[in-house]
């Protein structure tokens, strides 16, 4: 039989990661309403719209799921690694965000219609509801609303990249180029990136780099230039050594260069952007 001791030092513990009954209850809500729009958005997907099986809806699924992925890491990280109770992400947001993360790596799984459709619909009433939340509350927090942001932005290229309403598909050209391809090859890319390509990494580098300088609550007169050059030139090399080692890697396996090294090269400095970027998010909470 366990001890009260031991109950009571669980309820601690759960309680100093915000996970108490009042939380639970919230959270519970918050899922409900979710699940409630979702019926909806996925009968109206399902009613209205063509969702075309592509390599874009398994990109969606994919980058979903690295979303989700992450917000669950920051959790994990917040809430072990600072002082307790000055975490301002909770473990009450895991089993939805568990639920949002199965449907969407099924969807990178197996790009069905019907799963797809699901997906985006729990996506919009996920997307809908934190809106809402945020706006009637002050519970949400910087790395929710880069969540939701970011899954808003997923949702605006699925629709470009795999969706068309039925009326449109069926009265479009037979000389309109399809949404299908599914089975589209990916060729080999140069081991090297085009100037847009270049242009567009060091620009988002060097504002990555302002955007943390002023995280640690600089203004922006504040800002010292070498500082952000020598980020963004740290984010810079990084990266491209993250992306070295599988390129040449592929190089010697398969004597070809790796296919979509571009879509590569932005997740790595998406992935060591996040870890530059938290980090000081961390210390700036632990200083707090």
């Amino acid at each position: 039989m366990p001890s009260p001791t031991g109950a009571l030092s669980l309820t601690a513990i759960l309680q100093d990661r915000g996970v108490d009954f009042a939380a639970l209850g919230g959270a519970y809500l918050v899922i409900l309403a979710t699940l409630i729009l979702t019926g909806p958005a996925y009968a109206a997907a399902r009613h209205y719209l063509v969702i075309s099986p592509n390599r874009w809806t398994r990109d969606f699924g994919i980058y979903a799921s690295l979303v989700l992925a992450t917000l669950l890491i920051a959790i994990v990280l917040e809430n072990e690694s600072l002082p307790l109770g000055s975490a301002t992400l909770h473990y009450v947001a895991v089993p939805q965000l568990l639920l949002l993360l199965g449907v969407h790596l099924s969807i990178w799984h197996r790009q069905e219609p019907w799963l797809v459709a699901l997906g985006a619909g729990a996506t919009t009433a996920t997307v809908v509801v934190g809106v809402l939340l945020g706006i009637t509350t002050n519970l949400l927090r910087p790395a929710y609303w880069v969540t939701l942001l970011m899954l808003a932005v997923l949702l605006a290229f699925l629709w470009r990249k795999a969706v068309s309403t039925k009326h449109g598909f069926a009265t479009a050209s037979i000389y309109v180029g399809s949404k299908e391809t599914l089975d589209a090859v990916a060729t080999a890319q140069k081991p090297w990136l085009g100037l847009v390509q270049w242009v567009a990494l060091i620009g988002a580098s060097i504002s990555l780099a302002v955007s943390n300088s002023l995280l640690r609550g600089r203004g922006l007169e504040e800002i010292p230039a070498v500082e952000v050059a020598g980020e963004s030139i740290l984010l810079l090399v990084v990266t491209i050594l993250v992306c070295a080692v599988p390129a040449a890697s592929y190089w010697l396996a398969r004597k070809a260069w790796m296919p979509e090294l571009t879509r590569f090269v932005w997740l790595a400095w998406i992935v060591v952007g996040f870890a530059f970027t938290y980090g000081n998010y961390l210390n700036v909470l632990a200083r707090a």
